[in-house]
């Protein structure tokens, strides 16, 4: 089984949190998760921590203002596999290059995760928007009605010259 994508709103005040990466099947799919290119983020959490449940909200408002510079995933410690760097809850691993640059035990406040978060993930480009279509279907059925075709050629010819 692969990653599984699941959104979760998250409110914050006025905010909604979008969606993060929350399910990881296996220890394969941490290693496919780290063969990215850009800043990989793995948040772990347990639903029953006091201090998780202080740091989730914390966590996802600093996550939200980097989440299109980097791959984020908040995982439970409860559902996931085990990671071996993760000994204790709230856990944050910051990974460049498939390597581990960095690990939080313990989120802080949100001032010091905001700087860890720019120093790692820093100056990466942000995911481009998705990319408009230039033509729509109308302009598909114009350009298909008067297409020249080695049949058609003789009638279009004909109706063309007729025209004042």
């Amino acid at each position: 089984m692969s990653l599984i994508v699941l959104s979760i709103v998250w409110m914050q005040g006025n905010s909604a949190m979008s969606s993060l990466i929350t399910h990881v099947a296996s220890q394969k799919d941490y290693r496919k998760a780290l063969k990215n290119w850009r800043p990989v983020i793995f948040y772990f959490g347990h639903p029953q921590c006091y201090a998780c449940g202080w740091a989730d909200p914390l966590f996802c408002g600093v996550a939200d203002t980097f989440q299109d510079r980097a791959v984020i995933y908040k995982l439970s410690t409860h559902e996931s596999p085990r990671h071996p760097e993760v000994t204790g809850t709230p856990t944050v691993l910051f990974y460049k290059g498939g390597k581990l640059c960095r690990k939080l035990k313990g989120i802080g406040d949100e001032v010091s995760l905001a700087q860890v978060f720019a120093e790692h993930v820093g100056r990466t480009k942000p995911r481009r928007p998705p990319r408009r279509h230039h033509h729509d279907v109308d302009w598909l059925r114009e350009r298909l009605r008067t297409l020249c075709t080695a049949r058609r050629a003789p009638g279009l010819v004909r109706r063309r010259a007729k025209r004042p």
